[in-house]
């Protein structure tokens, strides 16, 4: 265990209710942490209410995907994952070079430099990215764009729905951090960086602290020598231990926590979720990697 790292207990609970029951309804969850360079997930549990044995996978991106299938009626699906989650900051921590154009059109990474589903390269985000960045394309006016973005837009839990486009955002003048991250990607990409969306949580600053609320989301921007940095335009600046990172995509389609399909005539409402990121001691954070390695040994042995 890293002594610079920090350990969090995660608690990420949806339930999905349907207006009568449907049968069989199927389910991706993206809701594994991922064990990317200084991330690393200690434990890691999806339970399933009625139940049912996930299949994961690895997605084009990285992210590790639980397939849950329920095949009997249910008018109700609960899933709670429990997962312990050690993070710390990359050390030697340097600002990504910029990208010649011609070099990045022949690399993989150009993919996030392109408009994607939710972040349209439009008229509106191109004047915003010549008024804001003009022609620094230097990775600090990407860091100048994070703290600016909070101060220009005020965050208002209910102001946008997950549905929101970036033109919601500009028109309203408020969202949350889902939509301050589609409007940096569409700046950041405009500006000629490949940048992607992170979804993921904000985890509490003193030890044994807790923090409930809902997910985080924020951006990663690729340099020239292929290093992802990132930052946080919501809160400004750069990202820390605290933000524990899930999945990864071109924006928030790409890494929905949830999504699925059912047989059926119901109507869903709306998921209800709830998230508590709790901060771990080094005792507490060994205890639980000992006892996920027996459980995993016994496994093994059966």
């Amino acid at each position: 265990m890293d002594s610079h790292a920090l350990t969090f207990a995660v608690s990420h609970h949806t339930i999905l209710r349907y207006s009568e029951a449907v049968s069989p309804s199927y389910n991706e969850v993206r809701m594994r942490p991922r064990d990317r360079g200084t991330q690393r997930t200690l434990t890691f549990a999806l339970i399933t209410s009625p139940p049912a044995v996930p299949r994961s996978r690895v997605d084009f991106f990285g992210n590790t995907v639980h397939r849950v299938d329920i095949g009997d009626p249910h008018d109700t699906l609960a899933m709670a994952v429990e997962t312990v989650v050690e993070s710390a900051l990359p050390r030697g921590r340097s600002s990504p070079a910029g990208w010649d154009p011609a070099t990045l059109e022949r690399d993989a990474r150009l993919e996030y430099a392109l408009a994607s589903p939710r972040v349209p390269l439009g008229p509106s985000t191109a004047a915003l990215s010549r008024e804001w960045i003009g022609d620094d394309r230097s990775f600090d006016a990407l860091v100048e764009l994070s703290m600016l973005i909070p101060r220009e837009f005020r965050y208002l839990t209910g102001a946008t729905t997950v549905d929101s486009s970036i033109e919601d955002l500009l028109g309203g003048g408020a969202g949350v951090c889902q939509d301050f991250s589609h409007l940096f990607l569409a700046v950041a990409r405009h500006a000629g960086w490949p940048a992607r969306y992170v979804s993921g949580y904000l985890g509490p600053e003193g030890e044994h602290a807790s923090t409930s609320g809902v997910s985080h989301a924020w951006v990663e921007v690729c340099g020239a020598d292929g290093t992802w940095a990132g930052l946080d335009p919501t809160h400004g600046g750069h990202v820390g231990p605290h933000h524990l990172r899930l999945a990864v995509g071109r924006d928030y389609g790409d890494v929905a926590p949830h999504r699925g399909v059912f047989y059926g005539t119901a109507h869903a409402s709306t998921p209800e979720v709830t998230v508590r990121v709790t901060r771990m001691s080094e005792r507490a954070a060994r205890t639980a990697e000992r006892g996920a390695a027996l459980y995993w040994q016994q496994q093994q042995q059966q």
